[in-house]
This record gives structure tokens, C-alpha cells and sequence, in this order.
């Protein structure tokens, strides 16, 4: 199984939940509404999928490869945002950052225009099933309901 790509016409499945959220103002959505694949867990992963987060995915059985962050229009910014993985029998198919503005302000400090994001704490890795992916809208952010999986910490852990 190879990673799904998207083309630069389609939106993201963040970028959709982001229109949906803008436009119709929901309590609640459910992340599997927003995707045109399959995925068995996402994993929501406080900082960039660097080396250390894929070591502990392999820890955890999960086929992933060295992921490359794209030299988009985020430039060495997007090295520090938050990662959504999602993956399909224990293999990484999708990843993706969540959308922010980066590309319509220059200088802008870090984290200071998240669209829309996941109530993560530093080092948290939050790990939601496709089966319940809802996650409560809070000011922009995502806070998942039921999560399957917490690792806490995990900044210093895998250092």
C-alpha cells in the first residue's frame, strides 16, 4: 500500500473539517466524514513527524517509512507543527499537518495562526480509531471525544 496522495486542486481532510467548521459552525465532527480513504487509527502527534515519533510508531508494529516534510510554502516553519498520521493496518497511508496561515503572513511566530488544530499538550500523542473519530469544535480546535490511545510526555521520552 503506498501513501495517498492529494492533489493540489483537492483539499485535505483537515482542510475540509476547517470549511465545515467555518462554514457551519458544528459541536461536533467526526474526522473518518472527511476522508476518501481508508485508516484504521490517525495519530494526532504534538510536533513534526521527525525520527523519534517514527521509531516509537515502529515500536508500536507500525509499517512507516522515513517521512520527508515537504518544502511547501510553510518553509522550516513546518518542522515544528503538529503531524496528523493516519494509518491502515498498521502501515502509515496519509500525513498531514493542520492548516494554518502561514502562507498568507511572512513573519509569523510560531503556532500563533493555527486554523484549526487538536488540543495537544507538548510531547502528547493522542491516537483516535476510525470507528469513533469524533472530536468535540472548541475555538478552532479539535478535542477528540474518545481517544483509543494517550502517551504523554513524549518530547523527553523519546529524546
Amino acid at each position: 500500500m503506498s501513501i495517498v496522495t492529494l492533489t493540489s486542486c483537492n483539499k485535505t481532510p483537515l482542510e475540509k473539517v476547517l470549511k465545515d467548521v467555518k462554514n457551519n459552525h458544528p459541536k461536533t465532527i467526526t474526522l473518518s466524514d472527511y476522508t476518501n480513504f481508508k485508516w484504521d487509527e490517525v495519530w494526532l502527534i504534538s510536533g513534526s513527524i521527525g525520527g523519534r515519533y517514527i521509531i516509537l510508531m515502529r515500536e508500536k508494529n507500525i509499517d512507516v517509512k522515513k517521512i520527508k516534510i515537504p518544502k511547501l510554502k510553510y518553509g522550516i516553519a513546518q518542522e515544528f507543527s503538529n503531524t496528523v498520521v493516519y494509518v491502515y493496518n498498521n502501515k502509515v497511508v496519509y500525513y498531514e499537518f493542520p492548516p494554518d496561515a502561514r502562507d498568507y503572513v511572512g513573519l509569523a511566530s510560531e503556532g500563533a495562526l493555527a486554523l484549526l488544530d487538536f488540543k495537544l499538550e507538548r510531547g502528547q500523542i493522542i491516537v483516535v480509531s476510525s470507528n469513533n473519530s469524533v472530536c468535540e469544535v472548541k475555538d478552532g480546535d479539535l478535542v477528540p471525544i474518545k481517544p483509543i490511545k494517550i502517551y504523554e510526555n513524549m518530547d523527553e521520552k523519546l529524546k
